[in-house]
């Protein structure tokens, strides 16, 4: 930003992907834990949205009652602008709602940890809570201007992403591995009921669709890529045994 103007504007739109992200973690921790008081996750939210709105009302920004001067600091070799005026109160909102997202994410961290799933509490409800309190402090600093540094969320929520993608990718390696020890495991017992001349069935009740082995399918007369419901199943069998 080289004006105040452009600085408030830019501050203002800040907050949209800022609330986008608050929304998002409290989802991604509530969901991919399977904790967290959801009572408190929803104040999050809707404190965070009360935040956005008040961000469009006042102006310049829900930061700033006025912006009078910039300044211009060196931040990874580039010119960052730092805004010099009066703060605005009303951006304690924004601010209890990072306060609260960071109870919300320790309570869910402590639940999941309790529960015996120590490596997902770590990994993702840690470095949630790291990077938030990082992130929290730093714009606090910056915006009641107790400490001059830029303001840089994106340097500390990054860390938030890594942690998370890192955790997801495990999960789909540990999740393909899953997948083949099944496809072993179902081609070895296909293989005993085979040598054993057995026909296995399995009714899936909700769908109604049977699976059955090769040698089940071809007692019931059917194709190895025919569907197969309870009907036509009943019908494979003697009448006389259908009601047994």
């Amino acid at each position: 930003a080289q004006t105040p103007v452009e600085f408030g504007l830019a501050l203002r739109w800040l907050h949209v992907p800022t609330w986008i992200l608050v929304l998002s973690l409290v989802g991604f921790v509530r969901d991919y834990l399977q904790a967290g008081r959801p009572w408190l996750g929803w104040i999050v939210c809707g404190l965070r949205t009360v935040s956005l709105a008040l961000d469009f009302v006042c102006a310049p920004n829900i930061n700033y009652r006025q912006i009078t001067e910039l300044q211009h600091v060196r931040l990874l070799g580039e010119s960052v602008s730092i805004a010099e005026g009066a703060a605005n109160p009303w951006m304690l909102v924004g601010q209890l709602s990072l306060v609260l997202l960071v109870v919300f994410v320790a309570d869910a961290t402590f639940a999941a940890w309790h529960r015996g799933n120590r490596r997902r509490a770590v990994v993702v409800g840690g470095s949630v809570l790291l990077f938030t309190i990082a992130g929290t402090a730093q714009a606090v600093l910056f915006l009641w201007k107790i400490f001059p540094a830029p303001l840089a969320p994106s340097l500390f929520f990054i860390g938030c992403v890594a942690a998370m993608g890192y955790e997801l990718s495990g999960d789909v390696l540990r999740a393909a591995q899953l997948s083949s020890e099944l496809r072993a495991s179902q081609e070895r017992m296909s293989l005993a009921a085979t040598a054993a001349d057995l026909g296995l069935w399995e009714w899936d009740i909700l769908q109604d669709e049977i699976w059955a082995t090769e040698v089940g399918r071809g007692r019931s007369g059917l194709g190895g890529s025919e569907r197969m419901d309870f009907n036509r199943f009943l019908e494979a069998i003697h009448p006389e045994d259908r009601d047994a």
